[in-house]
């Protein structure tokens, strides 16, 4: 799973949290709550995923891009 699917879990799991705490309030069901604080822990723990997959995924891009802007072909200015 890259971290734009782990992004898109997270946003959902985070619409599940909110439709279930409205719900709990309505109803005014303490599990219903529970279950929405259980999902937005959930979401929590997803964020903390994602922003760890996409610094990891920004890292090996950089490394790549930098393994590429060396031309071991081209002159170099002592020459």
């Amino acid at each position: 799973m890259n971290a734009q699917q782990v992004r898109a879990w997270m946003i959902g799991l985070l619409a599940v949290a909110a439709v279930l705490s409205v719900v709990g309030k309505q109803t005014n069901s303490p599990w219903i709550g529970w279950l929405s604080f259980v999902a937005f822990l959930g979401a929590v723990f997803l964020y903390v995923d994602w922003r760890r997959r996409r610094a990891l995924e920004r890292r090996d891009a950089r490394v790549l891009d930098s393994e590429a802007k060396t031309d071991e072909t081209r002159a170099s200015p002592d020459e």
